[in-house]
């Protein structure tokens, strides 16, 4: 185990997770999962990150004073030693995005489903510990017919990443029945923030800014007319924080702008924003690919003030951090 601002034994990392209630962030390196710890850790609380690798480039700073545990969230051992005295567990545990999905479900389901499981198992075991866990805002609901779509909305999912994680929600929920585990589901829509990484198969912000960045070609699927809700990762974990402080026995809310934006506007706001022409490569739209999708954000809306960023405050932001790391690193890739 390593450590970020903190103890490196085990020891400490239990005196810091029973003094205060520390906060688990599984996944915590991820673009998500770091800017939530982020939010924790500005809000006075101590944090515990697990990850399998550590943390370096531009989300190093986001995890500055917590503490960062190595592991695989599938060994008991692991898990036991950060759920140790532990108040809230947030699972931003990555998975395979939707287009790699399609083409092997059963490692979606892998990579989500037994580990979700286990994990709520000694949640609820433990006793006294919150639970939040961030779905998608796009995947889950499929094709719809009526948008904006709210939580009441019947969820059609068109990719095994959004079937894996409608099941995900089902157990979650069933954990805050039957074991009476407070639960925040967050159907978090598309998550942009400056260190997004575009390698990954997800993001196309980060794709459109690399692109203006470096010239290189941009391939995006279909034929622009796709329409997308975007949400700054700060908001995100805003939202994450104000959330698990609510008395409430189990919350499902979509965390998202509200707005929706074609892709094709989108490529002209990138361009806008950082004087570049985009390189665009045209590709077929993928059969695990939603249609269009924006999150009706009425229910977050009633239960704390939420005013998010703008698509273009978000771009410009990251695109002004990303011209003030050109001469250093690249946004981490992993």
């Amino acid at each position: 185990m390593s450590a970020l601002g903190g103890s490196s034994n085990d020891d400490d990392l239990a005196t810091d997770a029973t003094s205060g209630a520390a906060i688990a962030v599984l996944g915590g390196t991820g673009l998500i999962g770091s800017s939530i710890a982020r939010a924790f850790l500005d809000g006075g609380h101590k944090v515990i990150v697990l990850a399998r690798h550590d943390v370096d480039g531009h989300r190093a700073p986001l995890l500055a004073g917590a503490t960062l545990v190595l592991g695989d969230a599938r060994e008991p051992s692991t898990l036991e030693r950060v759920l140790d005295g532990v108040g809230h567990v947030v699972s931003a545990l990555g998975a395979p995005h939707p287009a790699a999905s399609g083409s092997d479900p059963l490692a979606q389901f892998d990579a989500e489903l037994p580990v979700l499981l286990d994990l709520l198992e000694r949640v609820a075991a433990q006793g006294g510990i919150g639970f939040t866990y961030l779905s998608s805002g796009g995947a889950i609901y499929g094709d719809v017919d009526e948008l904006p779509v709210n939580e009441e909305a019947e969820c059609h999912p068109v990719s095994p990443y959004g079937v894996t994680k409608l099941a995900a929600e089902r157990y979650v929920l069933m954990a805050a029945r039957r074991r009476e585990v407070p639960v925040r589901i967050l159907r978090v829509a598309n998550a942009i923030g400056a260190s997004q990484t575009h390698r990954t198969g997800q993001g196309v912000i980060a794709a459109l800014l690399h692109g203006a960045q470096t010239g290189t070609a941009v391939r995006l699927f279909g034929d622009g007319s796709s329409v997308r809700d975007y949400v700054d990762v700060a908001d995100v974990a805003t939202a994450a924080v104000a959330l698990s402080s609510l008395d409430r026995p189990a919350l499902v809310v979509n965390v998202g702008s509200g707005v929706g934006h074609r892709l094709d506007a989108v490529v002209h706001l990138v361009e806008e924003v950082t004087g570049a022409a985009i390189k665009v490569e045209q590709a077929p739209t993928r059969p695990t690919d939603v249609r269009s999708i924006t999150l009706d954000v009425s229910r977050l809306r009633g239960l704390m003030e939420w005013h998010p960023r703008t698509l273009r405050e978000s771009v410009e932001d990251t695109w002004a951090q990303w011209c003030a790391w050109r001469d250093d690193a690249r946004p981490v890739t992993s």
